[in-house]
């Protein structure tokens, strides 16, 4: 028998960092999409925001194009984002946490078809955008993140050093147009080394309130999914080192439901047959939102993304990108949307991981998980899981096989329960759970498996 908090997870990163005394909280959970001039309309952007509002979702993470809004210095074009600003805010009270990218030609350091991954020649042209846009949309928007995914050359051809001072131009400029707008580094898909590049750069932090990173483990990295929580403590402590302690955003995560055979992408091959299959990204993602929700370091979760693209449509990267919608090509829902919403209906008003009071016996290893959080209303949520794939043993495959990882697991409580326990997997669909009750609180039993996530919900008898 061990404490969940430490005997139970891949890392020490991965523990609840809560104390005992510490107060609830609302963690924001929101969901990405993209309005590319080439294919956008008002109608499909109202049906993305009634998805949202439907599903519990009060935060939408958005691309607003310079190079498109922008197409001729100092000629603008709103006529989009005029009509999508107002319709998200007023008609549906979501929460827009755009990201401002993408180098127009005439302002480009490239005259060729890439022009838009390049740095701007003069960093003012893009704080004079940064000014134009911030002042046309304050009333409405209250934070803007600078760029996207500077680390990654499919999105920034310019070195560190031209980064830093876009960052920093941008930043002054929306400090100087709305002084209570909260700044946004631009999300970083995987190197924090270039993190630590910008932060020995001059004075490129100075105006920046918020670090967003991205993360798409067994998608497009090797990377478990359990070392997610490593991730964000890395960067975590990079800031510290630093003397910074801005807050973290999880802003763009998510897991594909696409596969070949094997093949997932040039990083990714899967080993067996449930991964990246519409019920498995639903498993994966509860519990990547779950490894954040237990860290206090993250304030705000946002899934990439909530349409799935026809096979016709072009992208960037690899075909990964038309598969990580919670909705199908048809606008139907995908398992991940139930687990999505199912996430939002019991996080969203407001809990406090309790990892630290519950007990854990496994009949498995290695590489069980399990989080406890305790919410507002006084329900007590259990979430856990086998590890898909542990470092030597992982042997990818054709994709075929079946992982035989599965085991009893008991959660003892030292509380009492008032009722039953009910038990679900990712996607709110109901499984087997037993609730034992003793003299000295309640014991929660069930089976878990590799390709499932467990969620069980009791609720805790008044104190």
């Amino acid at each position: 028998m061990a404490w969940l908090s430490a005997g139970c997870v891949a890392t020490n990163e991965s523990r609840c960092q809560t104390p005992a005394d510490k107060a609830f909280r609302v963690l924001p959970i929101g969901i990405c999409e993209d309005y590319p001039e080439e294919s956008r309309s008002i109608a499909a952007a109202r049906r993305d925001l009634e998805v949202a509002a439907t599903n519990g979702l009060r935060v939408l993470r958005i691309a607003f194009g310079w190079d498109a809004m922008e197409p001729e210095r100092g000629q603008y074009d709103w006529s989009f984002w005029d009509q999508f600003v107002r319709m998200a805010t007023e008609e549906f009270h979501i929460r827009l946490i755009p990201y401002v990218c993408y180098t127009p030609r005439w302002a480009s350091t490239s005259n060729e078809d890439d022009f838009w991954q390049h740095p701007p020649r003069d960093s003012e042209d893009f704080a004079r955008f940064m000014r134009a846009l911030v002042e046309r949309y304050k009333t409405r928007i209250h934070s803007w993140e600078l760029w996207n995914e500077p680390d990654n050359p499919a999105y920034w051809a310019g070195s560190v050093e031209q980064f830093a001072g876009l960052l920093t131009a941008g930043a002054r400029a929306v400090r100087q147009t709305d002084p209570n707008a909260k700044v946004v580094f631009g999300g970083l898909a995987w190197d924090l080394n270039f993190l630590e590049s910008v932060l020995t750069n001059g004075e490129a932090m100075e105006h920046v309130d918020v670090v967003n990173l991205h993360n798409y483990y067994e998608t497009w990295s090797s990377e478990p999914l359990e070392y997610l929580p490593g991730y964000v403590g890395r960067a975590r402590d990079i800031l510290r080192q630093h003397g910074l302690d801005q807050p973290i955003w999880m802003a763009e995560v998510g897991y594909s439901s696409f596969r070949r055979g094997a093949h997932v992408s040039g990083q990714y091959r899967a080993q067996y047959g449930y991964e990246h299959t519409d019920n498995f990204q639903a498993a994966a993602l509860f519990r990547m939102l779950t490894m954040l929700a237990a860290m206090d370091d993250v304030s705000l979760i946002a899934w990439y993304r909530i349409n799935d693209l026809p096979q016709t449509q072009e992208v960037i990267g690899d075909v990964n990108n038309r598969h990580l919608g919670v909705l199908d090509e048809q606008g139907g829902a995908k398992p991940a949307m139930h687990a999505l919403r199912f996430f939002a209906s019991l996080f969203g008003q407001g809990f406090r991981c309790i990892d630290h009071e519950v007990r854990v016996t496994a009949a498995v290893r290695p590489k069980f998980h399990a989080h406890a959080f305790e919410l507002r209303d006084g329900r007590v949520v259990l979430v856990s899981w086998l590890q898909n794939h542990v470092y030597g043993q992982w042997r990818p495959g054709d994709g075929s096989t079946d992982n035989p990882r599965r085991g009893f697991v008991s959660v003892q409580l030292p509380f009492g329960v008032s009722g039953s326990a009910s038990a679900f997997n990712a996607a709110g669909e109901p499984v087997r759970a037993t609730l034992a009750r003793s003299a000295t609180g309640s014991r929660v039993e069930m089976n878990v498996a590799a390709s499932e996530t467990t969620i069980v919900l009791l609720r805790r008898a008044h104190r």
